[in-house]
């Protein structure tokens, strides 16, 4: 049997969302473009190249976290609009721990970047803990996009819930005719 479900009909339409989200595709892509020429970049911007690396590895990471908060917030609006299912709320707890990791992770860069005195998850930075927190960032806030999907067809019925659910006595009344 399914849980309850329990829709809220005057939610908005979670376009601010989707367009952060779509903001965040286009910095990450416009970073991971530019990353490919970091000497040429150096010489058009008049920076060193580390420092053209770390700055777009930043706004890389902006992206990315610009994405993912942006979508797993669409879909969970969308989730609550149509009545949230437990793999809707699974999905919000995943995606809410992915884009919490990479936003501690890119937190630590950004600390790192600035050269602050007192740093103390600046270490994160400097070691492979970084590219290990943000591939599990990353994969967090998949599963979490995945589940909150599969949480909004299982509310909206969307692949035909209600057909299975017709009373075992209706289909064989037709079926004796």
């Amino acid at each position: 049997m399914a849980s309850p479900r329990i829709g809220r009909p005057g939610l908005r339409s979670p376009r601010g969302w989707l367009f952060l989200a779509f903001l965040g595709v286009w910095l990450y892509l416009a970073s991971q473009l530019l990353r490919l020429y970091p000497a040429r970049v150096a010489e058009i911007v008049v920076l060193p190249v580390l420092e053209v690396k770390e700055v777009l590895a930043l706004t890389s990471g902006l992206g990315q976290l610009l994405f993912f908060g942006g979508l797993v917030a669409a879909l969970w609006r969308a989730n609550l609009a149509a009545g949230a299912s437990s793999a809707g709320i699974r999905g919000l707890a995943f995606g809410v721990a992915g884009v919490g990791t990479l936003g501690v992770m890119e937190f630590a860069l950004f600390l790192d970047w600035l050269g602050a005195p007192v740093n103390p998850i600046g270490v994160l930075a400097q070691t492979p803990v970084l590219d290990t927190g943000v591939i599990a960032g990353t994969a967090l806030a998949f599963a979490g996009l995945a589940s909150l999907v599969v949480g909004f067809a299982q509310s909206t019925d969307l692949f035909g819930r209600r057909e299975r659910m017709v009373p075992a006595h209706a289909t064989r009344k037709e079926e004796t005719g």
